[in-house]
């Protein structure tokens, strides 16, 4: 058997594949990831925090850059005249004031001024309807049986319509000082063997006049929205950064842009971040051919 073997040529050996680079080699752009994100995440990481110092300020009226007072002042001086309605009630301690006399001065056409008047109810409910919004004083006096008035003056603000309503409506409840607070006072002669006592508070309310409760509630309640805001983008960010998401750092600058900021800083720099996340060029990953 192994004769017949001999005279058998052996196989032709397979030389092994041999494979050569060509020297190409393949770029893919990255929508994600770029270096230059992780700066501009912490840019709107900044920016959330002016936002979130401007919601602080909303949320305590009776300090800040921007009070309610100033915003409802600001509102009104551009709302058409005779636009809204001021209501309430006089009450002395717990007793209503029945047949008190209310006179407000308004802003009336040509730069004038209005005095408008009513009387209380028996349950000391007053209201005036077509009074203009803005800065007024209220005059409110109380007659006496005996000759000798009392009387008192506030200075007050009038709501302006809101975005969605014709009219504003401005509530404000007023407490008489009992009559001895008045027994002190200098009675002015009326000409008519009657005399009035004042208690002129204007003064102190120079800097805060009075205004609705439920407006300082509104503006306390766009202080938490500012917040929130705020918040959100500074998650948003952060996420950003840790992912290289581009889309989330840009979500997170257009939300910032709505909390505004004090002076329109946040509003600015927002805009400023959101820009710049479309002026940087998408990452580029080179694969080798």
């Amino acid at each position: 058997m192994a004769d017949l073997l001999e005279d058998v040529s052996s196989l032709p050996e397979e030389e092994a594949p041999q494979f050569s680079s060509s020297g190409r080699v393949f770029e893919v752009n990255s929508e994600d990831g770029h270096p230059m994100l992780k700066a501009i995440g912490i840019f709107v990481i900044i920016i959330s925090g002016f936002g979130m110092a401007n919601g602080l300020d909303y949320i305590n009226p009776h300090s800040g850059l921007v009070r309610p007072h100033e915003w409802i002042y600001a509102m009104s001086e551009s709302a058409p005249l005779e636009s809204s309605t001021f209501y309430g009630t006089v009450l002395s301690g717990d007793e209503p004031v029945a047949g008190a006399s209310i006179t407000i001065s308004m802003r009336g056409y040509q730069g004038m001024r209005v005095l408008v008047d009513t009387e209380t109810d028996s349950n000391g409910f007053f209201e005036f309807t077509n009074v203009s919004p803005g800065l007024t004083t209220i005059k409110i006096i109380r007659w006496q049986a005996g000759g000798e008035h009392d009387a008192v003056q506030h200075r007050m603000l009038i709501n302006p319509p809101t975005l969605f309503e014709p009219i504003g409506f401005t509530k404000i409840n007023f407490d008489l000082p009992a009559e001895k607070e008045f027994s002190n006072l200098n009675c002015q002669d009326l000409g008519n063997g009657s005399c009035l006592r004042e208690i002129n508070f204007q003064e102190q309310e120079m800097e805060f006049p009075l205004l609705d409760g439920s407006a300082a509630g509104m503006y306390i309640l766009v202080g938490w929205g500012i917040i929130g805001l705020s918040t959100i983008a500074l998650g948003f960010s952060i996420i950003g950064m840790n992912k290289g998401s581009r889309g989330m750092i840009r979500t997170g600058a257009v939300l910032v842009i709505f909390t505004m900021g004090h002076y329109y800083s946040a509003c600015i720099l927002g805009l400023m971040a959101f820009a710049l996340t479309f002026s940087i060029p998408a990452k580029r990953i080179i694969l080798d051919a």
